[in-house]
């Protein structure tokens, strides 16, 4: 009786049949297969598409056996290049066993034309969950789990596995200076005066207290001018990232996120009031009554200007 089974169980198993099209890689360009970024819009073997367990994959192939489908017929063949002389009747549940192909692996696809193209699979970074049915040995091929497409990797190509490494982000920490700030406006007013030897016990308006001289007339406006300017404000930049580790993968492009803080150095009140410098400069009596005399012309063609136009004069003060 043990004699009997022994003979079935090697009579079930053959060589792998190299010739067949999923196995063969004299067409292929290594490095240039096409990739395949989303699966499942050509399945080879649809009553395969999404099973969860490779318990469901079993059933699902026992199931579908005695049927006499096209795609049934070809999964048949595929396992009897992969080793089982009787296809799936000579499949067990252990036959069966859930993998996960390494992203960028390349190797032969099929599609639902039960054709096999070269392909490079590059639809999850974390790999592509598949059910590998092997006969024994070096006989298997891949059942794509999202698509129940098959897949037999060229083992001509090296991948590496993903890895997690740690993050370490050099942060270059710069000021930046904006000019585009609060506006300041310093008004300078130069006005004259003459000292007078004869004081008389007067005061001067209290506008004109820093006056330096006590005996000094009343100073006349003879010059304003305004200056205006931004006040800069300084932003410190730094940049950092959340992620202390990434994962890293073969042929994928790394992706670290970074988060951009900007910290302003200096706090300003955006209130800036207009200041204004007063600058005193002492003449002669007969020069401060000259000038007081120009002055009052100017007034007065002023006036004369506006009553027969009809617009009024607007001279900066200081400026008459």
């Amino acid at each position: 009786m043990f004699t009997i089974f022994a003979t079935a169980s090697c009579f079930g198993q053959t060589p792998c049949s190299r010739s067949a099209p999923i196995f063969s890689f004299d067409n292929a360009s290594v490095g240039y297969g096409k990739e395949v970024h989303t699966l499942g819009s050509n399945p080879e073997f649809p009553f395969l598409r999404n099973m969860s367990s490779s318990g469901q994959v079993y059933s699902a192939i026992k199931r579908n056996e005695k049927k006499n489908t096209r795609g049934m017929t070809k999964f048949n063949g595929l396992m009897m290049d992969v080793g089982f002389a009787n296809g799936v009747k000579d499949m067990d549940a252990s036959s069966i066993t859930e993998a996960r192909i390494p992203y960028g692996t390349e190797g032969n696809m099929g599609s639902g034309g039960y054709k096999y193209a070269y392909c490079k699979l590059a639809n999850d970074p974390n790999g592509t969950k598949a059910w590998k049915i092997s006969s024994g040995g070096d006989c298997y091929v891949y059942i794509l789990a999202k698509c129940g497409n098959a897949f037999y990797p060229n083992g001509g190509t090296k991948k590496t596995a993903c890895l997690d490494v740690p993050v370490s982000l050099t942060s270059d920490t710069r000021e930046v200076t904006l000019e585009s700030g609060p506006v300041k406006t310093t008004t300078d007013k130069v006005y004259v005066y003459y000292h007078r030897k004869k004081h008389k016990k007067r005061q001067l308006a209290q506008e004109y207290a820093d006056i330096p001289d006590p005996q000094a007339s009343n100073p006349i406006l003879l010059n304003t001018s305004s200056k205006m300017e931004t006040v800069p404000q300084t932003y410190k930049v730094t940049v950092n990232t959340p992620e202390d580790h990434v994962r890293v993968c073969p042929d994928l492009t790394l992706s670290v996120p970074a988060s951009i803080n900007v910290e302003k150095e200096t706090e300003y009140t955006g209130n800036y009031p207009a200041s204004a410098k007063k600058n005193y400069k002492e003449v002669s009596k007969r020069v401060y009554r000259k000038t007081a005399r120009k002055m009052r012309k100017a007034e007065r063609k002023e006036s004369k200007v506006a009553r027969v136009t009809g617009v009024t004069v607007d001279v900066p003060e200081g400026k008459g």
